[in-house]
This record gives C-alpha cells, structure tokens and sequence, in this order.
C-alpha cells in the first residue's frame, strides 16, 4: 500500500507538470501565428514566463500533492500497518484529509481499528477466563482424585485388614468417585452448552410432574442433611414450554443447593405463581442466605460463597452455571431475594 501511495503522488505531479508544458507549448503556438514578425521576441518573452509559471506552479502543486495526497495516504498506510501488527491504537486524523475519497477510505480504516481493538480485547478477556477455567477444573479434579489415591494407598499398606477401617475408607473413596462423575458430567453439559452443541428440545410439558419427579429424587438427600422439601404447587396440571429434561436438570441443581446450603431442621418450599404469559417458580429455603455482593456472581462458573462449606458439601461449582445458561436458552433470567441467615428465595419463569 506503501509503494502504491508513492506511486500516486508521482503521477499526479508528473501529469500535472505535462499539462502546464503542453499549455506553455500552445500558447506559444497561438501567438507565433497570430505575429509572425515577431515570432522570435515573443518566443523568447513566452519560454521566459511560461518557465517562471512553470517553476511557481510546480512548486504548489508540488506542496499541494504533499499535503493532500502523500500525507493523508502515509497516515492511513501507517495506521493499517499498526492494525495489522496487533497495536490497533493508532488511528487516522479526519480533519488532516481533503479529498472526500480520502476521508472516506480513513474512515473505513478507523472503523476496521476500532473493530480490531474491541476483538483484541475481547480475545484477552476470553484467554483469561479460558486460564482461570482450566486452573479451576484442574484443582476441582485434583481434589477427588487425591482424596480416592489416598484412601487405596492407605488400604493397600495393610488398613484394609481392619474391616471398620475398610469399609470406611471405601465409602469415602466411592463418595469422591461421585462427585469426581459429577464434576465430569457437569463439564461435559457446560462446554456443550457454551459451544452450542447442546441442542434444546422444546415442547409443552405438565411443570407439576417434573417438580413431584425432582423432589422425589432429593428425597433422601434432604433427610440426610435434615431438611424438609416442601410442595406447594398443588395436583393440578400446569402447562409450560420449554426442553423438559433440562427444566428439569436446572430444579434439581437449584433445589439441591437449597438443601446442602440449609440449616438443620430447615425447609425448602417449592410454589408457583401463575399469570396469563408465564409461569413464576419460586425455591425458597430457610438456610444461611447469601450476601448482596455474592448475588450478582454466585452463577459464575466455580465461585464460591463460602469455600470451606463448599468444600464439605460438594459438588462441582458448575450447577449454577448450568442453570443460568438453560434458563437463557429459555429467555429467561434468575431472580434471587436473600438475607444473611435469613434464608433466600430463587425464582425464574417459563413461557405458558
């Protein structure tokens, strides 16, 4: 782009030059035949004035085709060159440009600047959390293949010869072997999910028969952490659309953390409100509560509230953020009332 620049300024000098000699030329012509006698006189005075025209007109174009052409063209030659080696900042001065195509070219080339300084971003931005992912999985995988290494090592050098030992042992590595399945699960759902893959089946499903499914299946759970599962929606049918499983999936991440993040003796309560264009699921539970500066990050992939308690409950980190991306699959958005102690409330709606 450089040499075609170049190129242009010194065509337009060289054609500039070509036509004020031909203008010299013909009016030399002109008043040779129109004086004849004095052919030679006014030759001379001509060649004399058309030179000293020629030398001044020169020198402006000259000064002209510097500022108009070669700098303009210099600057946006260097701003692409800039963009193209990854320091997108520079930028071309409108106000420096005289011709409209100019002006028009810089702008296209500003725009394509201003393009490539918010990917750049955005691929820092990306790479960072791409860095923070993989920190994150690797000590999340870490922490249940440590723990089921150590249990067998310990067995292995004679404890499995005590059977209360050996059974213990054994349930704690089988205990980390689940969660290791579900930490692995949840990534497989999140990356399909985030890449698209994961295709939603949407149809019309009774919401009633998943709610009475889903606490059906934490039963057991809530009894081991002490803690009642409330059913308030009633028998009768509710009709909702969206993709069933993963409804169903996002209740049960949902409900499950209510339950591990309770108190002993607390409940859970699950109830609805029905309008004419969606339907409003509520999970209340009367655990610790959550703190407004958590609210807004508590679905972020791997944060934790309180780490120490995370740990003992387990889990994968990932639950929440599998709900929000199902939930934005189904244009719809978690809404979180919570109170320290006090207990928090979740709702989200889904399209009737």
């Amino acid at each position: 782009m450089a040499t075609i620049s170049i190129k242009i300024a010194s065509a337009l000098y060289r054609y500039t030059s070509i036509i004020i000699c031909l203008q010299c030329l013909i009016l030399i012509i002109v008043l040779a035949v129109l004086f004849p006698h004095y052919q030679s006189n006014i030759t001379l005075i001509i060649i004399v004035i058309s030179g000293f025209t020629l030398a001044i007109s020169l020198f402006f174009v000259q000064s002209f085709n510097k500022k108009n052409v070669e700098k303009p063209l210099e600057m946006m030659v260097n701003t692409a060159h800039h963009v193209i080696g990854g320091l997108p900042s520079e930028r071309v001065h409108l106000q420096d440009i005289y011709f409209s195509e100019f002006k028009r070219t810089a702008e296209a080339i500003n725009i394509l600047a201003d393009k490539a300084s918010k990917d750049i971003a955005e691929l820092k931005k990306l790479e960072h959390v791409r860095s923070q992912f993989l920190g994150n999985v690797s000590h999340e995988l870490r922490t249940p293949i440590f723990s089921i290494q150590g249990y067998l090592e310990t067995l292995l050098d004679g404890a499995i010869d005590d059977n209360q030992v050996r059974r213990r042992f054994v349930e704690r590595a089988h205990a980390n072997a689940i969660r290791l399945n579900v930490l692995l699960s949840d990534l497989i759902d999140i990356s399909k999910i985030e890449s698209g893959e994961m295709r939603m089946s949407y149809r019309y499903f009774n919401l009633v028969d998943i709610i009475k499914d889903v606490l059906t299946a934490l039963e057991y759970q809530a009894q081991q952490y002490q803690v009642q599962l409330i059913n308030d929606i009633g028998n009768e049918e509710i009709t909702v659309y969206g993709d069933k499983e993963r409804i169903g999936q996002a209740l049960t991440n949902l409900i499950e953390n209510a339950i591990k993040y309770n108190k002993s003796g607390g409940n859970v309560q699950i109830y609805t409100d029905i309008h004419i264009a969606d339907v409003i699921i509520n999970i209340k539970d009367t655990g610790i509560g959550i703190a407004t500066e958590h609210q807004d990050r508590i679905f972020e992939r791997f944060y934790r509230v309180d780490k120490d308690r995370s740990r003992t409950v387990g889990g994968s980190g990932l639950g929440l953020a599998i709900v929000k991306h199902i939930l934005e699959a189904h244009n719809s958005h978690l809404k979180i009332k919570s109170v320290p102690e006090s207990g928090t409330c979740i709702s989200f709606a889904l399209k009737r």
